[in-house]
């Protein structure tokens, strides 16, 4: 998660006891994390069968802020592997910050189908996968699945391909 400089004063004056005095600030982080409404997430999965690398990478936002992001080698994987993967992650952070109304925005239609059952799902490494975010989504009050092109998601696509490439010798 992205946060200001006065935010994590006021977060390690909590943690060490010295009292209040950034109360405003704290309330303020609070209401970023547990802020009410959708959070949008987008996500993305790249690999590279050449080189046997793939990552994954995620932004998740709200009212257009930027709450969290990640961006992870998880080395060699296919394109959809990389792809539900991205998603597992970003729902398994939307549940950690407590977020449980969530809009998924993903470039993959495979897996953007897969999930919203307009797809059947045939590869058994893809049913594992596909269970496992169907899961996830499952303890989520409400959440939407939707395609996008590639270049309405060129945050998770950096974030993915910076990942990707890090695990290159």
């Amino acid at each position: 998660m992205k946060l200001n400089k006065e935010e994590i004063n006021a977060l390690r004056d909590l943690l060490s006891d010295e009292g209040n005095r950034n109360s405003e600030v704290l309330t303020n982080l609070h209401q970023k994390l547990t802020g009410s409404g959708t959070v949008e997430l987008y996500v993305d999965g790249a690999a590279d069968l050449h080189s046997k690398t793939a990552g994954i990478g995620g932004v998740l936002f709200r009212n257009g802020e930027e709450l969290y992001s990640f961006s992870d080698y998880i080395h060699d994987k296919t394109n959809n592997e990389a792809e539900y993967s991205a998603l597992i992650k970003g729902l398994e952070i939307s549940i950690e910050l407590n977020q449980a109304n969530v809009a998924i925005y993903a470039d993959s239609q495979l897996v953007v189908n897969q999930i919203n059952g307009d797809y059947k799902v045939k590869d058994e490494r893809m049913k594992a996968l596909h269970g496992k975010a169907s899961l996830l989504l499952k303890k989520l009050d409400s959440w939407s699945f939707e395609h996008i092109p590639r270049d309405q998601n060129k945050v998770a696509d950096k974030l993915s391909k910076q990942a990707m490439m890090s695990g290159r010798k």
